[in-house]
């Protein structure tokens, strides 16, 4: 028996067709991967810009709403009293201003650069409390450092606190 027999160069240009048509599927399914491995990152790096964009809008609504707040606190001017006695007399005239009975009023331990008064008082609860507000308002810069109130009579709280605040001056005298 005998194989059909083809010649030999026909035969290898065969093999050589289908090898080539091999490769050709090969390259084209690995390119076809690559292609949608790409689309993919695409997809990704789309989804990170919106985000990203997102967060830039973020913060450039948060840096607006920074200098507004900074152009605010600039037009807000700040006085400081001129020397401790001036310090003393405005801390005070808040607590007569509210009704409450001043036992003591002395020099605190100040920081560099500050003066500080100690005050023990006696009042109504709820005038201690229309103090402590009229102090953050007195037109001054005024830090309380520390507050300790202790139930009196009814209705009436005995404290003690430390208000400390920086002098035009210069503070310490």
């Amino acid at each position: 028996m005998r194989l059909i027999a083809m010649p030999r160069k026909r035969v290898m240009l065969s093999l050589l067709g289908v090898l080539l048509i091999l490769v050709a599927l090969v390259g084209q399914i690995l390119f076809a991967r690559r292609v949608n491995e790409e689309r993919r990152l695409i997809v990704e790096l789309r989804t990170q810009e919106r985000v990203l964009e997102a967060d830039i809008q973020n913060k450039s609504r948060l840096l607006q709403a920074y200098k507004n707040t900074n152009a605010e606190i600039g037009v807000y001017r700040v006085t400081l009293p001129p020397d401790q006695v001036a310090f003393y007399s405005s801390v005070e005239r808040e607590l007569a201003k509210n009704g409450i009975q001043v036992n003591s009023m002395k020099p605190a331990k100040p920081i560099a650069g500050t003066s500080s008064v100690q005050v023990d008082f006696l009042g109504p609860y709820y005038s201690v409390l229309g103090v402590f507000s009229d102090w953050r308002g007195m037109g001054s810069a005024v830090r309380m450092i520390s507050v300790s109130l202790e139930a009196g009579d009814p209705g009436r709280v005995k404290g003690t606190t430390v208000l400390e605040t920086a002098l035009a001056t210069g503070g310490d005298q």
